[in-house]
């Protein structure tokens, strides 16, 4: 007989899948209501002398139009391509569920993150954050061959580009990522891509303060930069290293997958599921290495993250991290209930619980990393770097960014 609360949290997740793949294939039509329609009323709003101010503008939607459709012909290139693998019924949008405004605008934020890890744009911000920890594991473990016999694991692995840079120096590396528009995206560049270059898209057309000139907002940039399929020329000098059985991807909450198995609550990021509950414990002590870049701050319950950190890894492992502390739900004022469990007596406790309210400084978050048992071995401060920046715009943001090295005692 089949479990009623498990035919539910399918429909669930099947519900969360397709909105993902609807959203990519609908960004067409979204994107022209917020960025075309608006303009187009704006310019008929105008008198005909300030119209004859402005004689390129009506050209310039035009662009902006053409731009729009270039957008929407990879992503929905991407959708139709992985949805079948990732459990759609077929790859026809009508079969899909209808998404969020939410899903719509996470669309364009995947385009920025592609720029980010996979363009050659974003070679400045990966050198200072993925390249940290790069050279930085490559030096603590310097005889390659030997590297294939690591585990190393990337919560929050975004587009896949810091795991398949670890892959690509021989390091046995697991991708850990929560969001479907991440993992089908990700999913599309390391199984779909053959080629670099070959894919086409104008990401910075919804972004309109900052513009030196109306060619930068329309630039066209090219992904991937790197074939992922190129790994394999790793084996042209080692030829003993497995390159293929290297790299693996799992999808869910890292807390849910990798924590330990004596939270004694249940979450939205930490489940009752008996896959989860088995994977937890299959993960213990298992990984040599863990890297966290621009993940941290993305905790409502930063304990949890390090708890979680500290029970997959090995003793004496290593934790390489880089990031600012920009601390997401800071503003969320969404209110959860959890189920705190008491372990001597298994009474179960329905507690309502703010999804923002432990952001630490700083120095408070360093005791605590200290308290839940890791030692620094290394530490820089004050590291400025963008994400996801537009390099021709005339204002961006900058973080201070921390990275570190720690070790489990």
């Amino acid at each position: 007989m089949e479990d009623p609360d498990q035919e539910s949290k399918d429909l669930d997740e099947y519900k969360a899948l397709t909105a993902v793949l609807t959203a990519q294939f609908k960004y067409a039509a979204w994107a022209k209501e917020q960025i075309i329609l608006p303009r187009k009323l704006k310019w008929e709003s105008l008198s005909d002398q300030e119209k004859q101010l402005l004689p390129w503008y009506q050209k310039h939607l035009e662009q902006l139009e053409h731009s729009i459709n270039l957008n929407n012909d990879y992503l929905t290139e991407v959708a139709k391509s992985v949805a079948t693998s990732w459990g759609a019924k077929s790859d026809n949008p009508e079969d899909w569920y209808d998404c969020s405004h939410q899903d719509l605008d996470k669309v364009r934020g995947i385009m920025i993150q592609a720029v980010r890890e996979w363009s050659s744009i974003g070679q400045i911000e990966r050198d200072a954050s993925f390249g940290r920890i790069l050279r930085e594991c490559e030096s603590l473990f310097p005889v390659v061959p030997e590297r294939q016999n690591l585990e190393v694991l990337v919560p929050g692995a975004g587009l896949g580009r810091l795991v398949i840079e670890f892959v690509r120096r021989g390091f046995r590396t697991q991708g850990n990522e929560f969001s479907y528009h991440m993992l089908l995206n990700s999913s599309f560049i390391l199984n779909s891509s053959f080629c670099e270059n070959n894919y086409i898209m104008c990401p910075f057309i919804h972004k309109s303060s900052n513009v030196a000139r109306r060619n930068d907002q329309l630039r066209q940039v090219f992904i991937p930069d790197f074939n992922p399929g190129d790994i394999s020329f790793l084996n042209r000098e080692y030829p003993e290293i497995p390159v293929a059985d290297l790299m693996s991807m799992v999808a869910g909450s890292f807390v849910d997958l990798y924590g330990p198995p004596d939270l004694n609550k249940i979450s939205e990021t930490y489940t009752n599921d008996e896959q989860a509950a088995s994977f937890r414990v299959e993960n213990a002590g298992k990984f040599d290495i863990v890297s966290t870049c621009f993940f941290l701050d993305t905790s409502s319950n930063i304990i949890d993250y390090l708890k979680s950190i500290h029970h997959c890894m090995k003793q004496s492992g290593y934790w390489l991290n880089f990031g600012p502390l920009l601390w997401h739900h800071e503003d969320d004022d969404a209110i959860q209930n959890s189920i705190i469990i008491n372990p001597e007596t298994g009474e179960q406790k329905v507690v309502p619980t703010p999804v923002k309210g432990l952001e630490l400084s700083k120095e408070d978050l360093f005791s605590l990393i200290e308290a839940v048992g890791f030692k620094f071995i290394k530490n820089e401060s004050d590291i400025e770097t963008t994400y996801g920046g537009d390099d021709k715009a005339l204002g961006s943001w900058k973080y201070r960014c921390e990275f570190w090295v720690c070790q489990k005692v």
